[in-house]
């Protein structure tokens, strides 16, 4: 931990101007150079799963408009973010069991399954200090008794199971938003894009007349179990990186253990909870931030 928070420090005070000063032209000549001729800006150019048009170099010059990004994450403050898991189990007492495990090895809080047989389904578990959550099938209940819980999959928050592509997500996440206090989104396996969709969400939250909405990323489902370790690490990684407030990662082959400790390693080793906006200034995600707003906003008018 000492290690990472000296990391942090020489970061903060890094001179980038130690670099050499290149230009776009420059780049694409060499680029040119590798491709034996080949136009780079037509053999490099691709779309990813936003149907956003790419290329394969970004710099200063194509953030120069994007200040109005500047101006809104310059003031974003930082925030703890917090770890959910997901318990599947519909018996109360194997419910019950795993919740306690998620909870004693470094969970914020739990997202239930099933409300049936309360009584047994929370024992020695204490609301006042964890946040308890039911899931869309869970079954409408009265919490006048309980304090502490956050409801947000049952009457204040506003979910979208789009999977694919987060502009789609995004429209449908304000189409539904009321008077949510919650929203509860699928995360997308592209690093970056995930980056600059949370990162969207939050302008757009702020700019719509949503400001301190709680934006909840839960990792997608993989086919392939070996896989989802990865996805677990990059998109988790990703969805803070944009501003997630919460996360659940899906649990692969049963070990809900190795899940919860990569978001545990996440929060506790990487120091990126010192920053509001740590992606901010990156030309890349900085453009793609920006594209995802603008379509958003043009679909929504």
């Amino acid at each position: 931990m000492k290690s990472s928070l000296n990391n942090i420090k020489i970061l903060k005070n890094l001179n980038l101007n130690i670099f050499p000063q290149t230009s776009k032209d420059e780049w694409l000549q060499l680029a040119e150079n590798q491709l034996k001729g080949a136009n780079p800006a037509t053999e490099l150019a691709w779309e990813n799963d936003a149907n956003i048009n790419l290329n394969g170099y970004y710099d200063h010059s194509d953030i120069l408009h994007l200040k109005y990004l500047e101006d809104f994450f310059s003031n974003v403050q930082p925030h703890k973010w917090k770890l959910y898991e997901r318990i599947i189990s519909s018996n109360p007492e194997v419910a019950n069991e795993q919740a306690l495990k998620a909870l004693m090895g470094g969970c914020d809080g739990i997202i239930l399954s099933s409300s049936s047989n309360m009584e047994v389904l929370l024992k020695d578990i204490n609301s006042e200090i964890c946040e308890i959550s039911f899931d869309s099938s869970a079954s409408p209940i009265s919490v006048a008794s309980f304090t502490g819980f956050q409801l947000f999959e049952n009457g204040n928050c506003a979910s979208s199971d789009v999977t694919k592509n987060p502009i789609d997500q995004l429209c449908e996440l304000f189409q539904k938003l009321k008077n949510h206090t919650y929203v509860h989104r699928i995360a997308v396996s592209d690093f970056f894009l995930e980056i600059a969709s949370v990162r969207a969400l939050r302008y757009l939250l702020d700019n719509r007349g949503f400001k301190g909405v709680h934006i909840h990323s839960q990792i997608p489902q993989h086919e392939e179990d070996d896989h989802q370790w990865f996805l677990n690490t990059t998109s988790g990684l990703a969805s803070i990186l944009g501003g997630s407030h919460s996360i659940d990662l899906t649990t692969a082959s049963g070990d809900s253990r190795i899940s919860r400790n990569t978001g545990n390693l996440i929060r506790e080793e990487s120091g990126i909870e010192e920053y509001g906006d740590q992606c901010g200034g990156s030309y890349y995600i900085e453009f793609l931030t920006d594209k995802i707003i603008n379509q958003v906003s043009e679909r929504l008018k």
